[in-house]
C-alpha cells in the first residue's frame, strides 16, 4: 500500500515535468509558471512529504524495551 503511494507520486511527478518541458518547448510560460510549479508544489507539498515521512518510518529503528 506505501509503495503504491510511492510510485503513484513518482509517476505523476514525471507527467507534470514532461508537462514542463513541453511549455518550454511550445513557449507557454505561463502554463510553466501557473500550471506545472504550482502542481509541482501542491503535489509534493502534501504526497511528498507523506512519502517523506513513509520513509523516515521505514528507517527509524523503533526498539520498544530501550529507555529514553
Amino acid at each position: 500500500m506505501k509503495l503504491s503511494v510511492i510510485f503513484g507520486v513518482i509517476h505523476m511527478s514525471i507527467g507534470i515535468i514532461v508537462k514542463g518541458t513541453n511549455s518550454v518547448y511550445f513557449g507557454k510560460y505561463l502554463d510553466l509558471i501557473f500550471e506545472v510549479f504550482t502542481g509541482l508544489i501542491i503535489l509534493l507539498g502534501l504526497f511528498g512529504w507523506m512519502d517523506y515521512l513513509i520513509f523516515s518510518k521505514w528507517t527509524y529503528t523503533m526498539n520498544p524495551y530501550s529507555i529514553n
